[in-house]
């Protein structure tokens, strides 16, 4: 998503008619908004469906195969099962550390978001619209420029807000990841390499004087 620019206002147009027009460069920034996390969503759901759904068919076959093993000893060893179960977990932690099925709800409710404020300024703009004159006065168009300034800050803190979370998320991807592999290899955990979160507060070796850990994510 980018900022697009500015539409040249034509100073021989009436007020109203600038005025309209700053409106639909605002809901235009906005529907586009929209549609970009309409897209994005899309490739997150399917590997969130497809994972979610690959863990769960490995945990019945791994639960049901020692059954299957005592029906009919010849037929698979009850070994397996723990394979199974094991690959359903790997899909479960590589969802939990790529992020699918949280970025695609975290998609899906920022687009709805975004439909909130469009449809309010919406609202707002008509109801403020049609209470002005051919020629605004100064006070009827500081209303108008008031929901176009509304929108357009609004759809900017939810997008901020989505990325943020997006960057903490990534954060605690990486510490799990570092975390399975240290458990995995028998060595003791250790930070997250470039992404380290440092939480709580320690005191200093040999005194009584709180000092507050950094948090510092590095990317």
């Amino acid at each position: 998503m980018t900022v697009s620019t500015l539409a040249e206002l034509d100073r021989s147009r009436t007020r109203a008619d600038l005025l309209w027009e700053l409106f639909r460069h605002a809901e235009a920034e906005v529907t586009g908004a929209i549609d970009w996390y309409l897209a994005r969503r899309r490739g997150p759901s399917l590997w969130s469906r497809s994972l979610r759904a690959l863990a769960a068919l490995l945990g019945i076959v791994g639960t049901i195969t020692p059954l299957v093993h005592a029906a009919a000893p010849t037929s698979v060893q009850p070994e397996w099962g723990f394979v199974f179960l094991a690959g359903g977990a790997g899909c479960v932690l590589f969802d939990r550390i790529f992020g699918f099925s949280a970025s695609w709800t975290r998609y899906i409710r920022t687009e709805l978001a975004l439909q909130q404020i469009l449809k309010r300024a919406q609202a707002e703009w008509s109801q403020a619209f049609l209470r002005t004159t051919d020629s605004p006065s100064d006070k009827e168009q500081a209303a108008l420029l008031g929901v176009i300034e509304r929108l357009r800050t609004d759809a900017q803190r939810i997008i901020e807000d989505e990325g943020t979370a997006w960057v903490g998320y990534l954060a605690e991807g990486v510490e799990e990841l570092t975390r399975s592999t240290s458990h995995a290899s028998g060595q003791r955990p250790a930070g997250a390499g470039l992404f380290r979160l440092d939480r709580g507060s320690g005191r200093e070796r040999g005194g009584e004087v709180q000092v507050p850990r950094s948090r510092d994510t590095a990317m």
